[in-house]
């Protein structure tokens, strides 16, 4: 019996791996712009799921103090960064935001005309307070601005990464 020669299928093997790699690189492409839609909901879940928290946590604030009317009934936290320092994932930014939170959770419930002296108290205990733990790393934290106004306390902070020693 003769084999019959490789040159007959030679067209057919070019077409056939041309076919395979196509497929192989079709996949890579398709499994990267997954991966990365798939990185987007989660980010965008994970950030209306901390916006869910404070909102309940602001409903529940508002049905305690609603009798009263010139007190603090809300607090909103904005985390910055250094200029020329590189910026905070969405991950960290939410658990800073929840420290800092916890640690001002005291002014809640105050009456409004009772801030300024607290304010100064607030700076000097934010003034290098550093929470450790968040990710892989520590972060310092310092208060750039306090506002309030129509009960809700706004807080302006700047985190950096704290290096050990």
């Amino acid at each position: 019996m003769r084999v019959p020669s490789f040159e007959r299928f030679r067209k057919f093997s070019q077409l056939a791996a041309f076919f395979v790699c196509g497929m192989v690189v079709g996949a890579a492409a398709f499994n990267g712009l997954y991966h990365a839609a798939y990185s987007e909901v989660l980010q965008k879940n994970y950030e209306l799921m901390a916006q869910i928290e404070d909102y309940r946590d602001q409903i529940q604030r508002l049905e305690s103090d609603l009798g009263k009317e010139s007190v603090i009934h809300s607090m909103i936290v904005f985390v910055g960064v250094p200029e020329g320092k590189p910026d905070i994932d969405v991950v960290t930014e939410k658990e800073l935001k929840t420290r800092i939170k916890k640690d001002l959770a005291s002014f809640r419930g105050r009456k409004i005309y009772d801030i300024g002296k607290d304010a100064s108290f607030a700076e000097k205990l934010f003034e290098n307070k550093i929470y450790t733990g968040i990710g892989n790393s520590d972060y310092a934290v310092r208060i750039k601005t306090i506002l309030l106004a129509d009960g809700v306390l706004q807080v302006w902070v700047e985190a950096r990464v704290h290096l050990q020693p």
